[in-house]
């Protein structure tokens, strides 16, 4: 096109920059995208739960390796002694607590943190914690006398890992326990006298705040359920309280060497829990032998 000056004009076309402005996604393309962000949370999900649930072992093992620095301590200052336990008037949550100064949570396995007053005295589970003493709707609100009101924890010592007293403080109270005189030298009472430290347990994930087991303990024939709300009839012996697999169907174990390992749960028998402990062939139950060996 000229003017009339004989310049020639160029014509620029109109753009019009709204003119998409009100296209949206098609059914099609949105399904696509809920599908491949469905397809990436499956795909990560696994691996968050995975890297979570490492996470809460590590810091288990370092709960566990921070109680063994406790022990450490506790018997450099009383002769290399054990505490006495249940029948000297303190248990071991008292007798440590100068060393972690009333900070409650280093005594619970942060994957069993559900207290046992919230699923029943009757219903534990794999993920349970022992506690709250003095609790309403926990024992009748008792509190023994070896414990402190409002403790709780998820983890156990080997009642054997002891050096009390043989009658109990004070005597004649129903949480003191007179040691019979054949059950006398099977407590590990010294540390300098137990030679294979690593094969001794002190501590572990556990039920109840310690047990005794016995060499004649048999492996429970259920399982525990994981978040409790069934009968108790899991526990049928002192060794089913340690029988929890927490951590990659393994537990979590403290030693008197101050070493923190992963444990199967079949080999709880294997290890010196008494001074005359005697490994037994065990008759493993289905729930146990679908559990890692090692």
């Amino acid at each position: 096109m000229k003017s009339k000056t004989g310049t020639v004009i160029r014509m620029i076309p109109k753009f019009n920059l709204c003119k998409n402005q009100g296209k949206g996604f098609t059914l099609v393309e949105l399904l696509v995208v809920i599908a491949v962000i469905a397809l990436l949370m499956a795909i990560l999900l696994p691996a968050i739960t995975k890297a979570k649930d490492q996470a809460y072992t590590v810091k288990c093992m370092a709960n566990l390796h921070q109680f063994g620095l406790m022990y450490e301590g506790y018997c450099q200052t009383n002769d290399e002694y054990l505490p006495g336990g249940w029948n000297s008037g303190k248990m071991w949550m008292v007798d440590l607590m100068p060393y972690y100064q009333g900070e409650n949570e280093v005594r619970v396995c942060p994957k069993a943190r559900r207290l046992l007053q919230d699923v029943g005295s009757n219903a534990p589970g794999v993920f349970t914690a022992w506690g709250k003493y003095g609790n309403p709707n926990f024992l009748g609100g008792h509190v023994p006398t070896w414990s402190k009101e409002d403790m709780y924890g998820s983890y156990g010592v080997n009642g054997w890992a002891h050096n009390p007293p043989d009658v109990g403080v004070p005597a004649g109270d129903p949480d003191t326990y007179n040691i019979p005189a054949t059950e006398r030298t099977l407590y590990w009472r010294k540390t300098l006298s137990i030679k294979k430290q690593g094969e001794v347990p002190l501590m572990a994930d556990a039920m109840w705040d310690g047990t005794t087991p016995d060499v004649g303990d048999t492996p429970p024939a259920m399982a525990i359920p994981p978040m409790g709300g069934e009968p108790w009839t899991f526990a049928t012996s002192d060794m089913s309280k340690f029988c929890l697999p927490r951590h990659s169907g393994r537990l979590n174990m403290l030693f008197m060497d101050k070493s923190v390992r992963k444990i199967a749960i079949r080999k709880l028998w294997s290890f010196k829990w008494n001074t005359r402990w005697r490994e037994q062939q065990q008759d493993w139950p289905d729930w146990i032998k679908a559990l890692p060996a090692e």
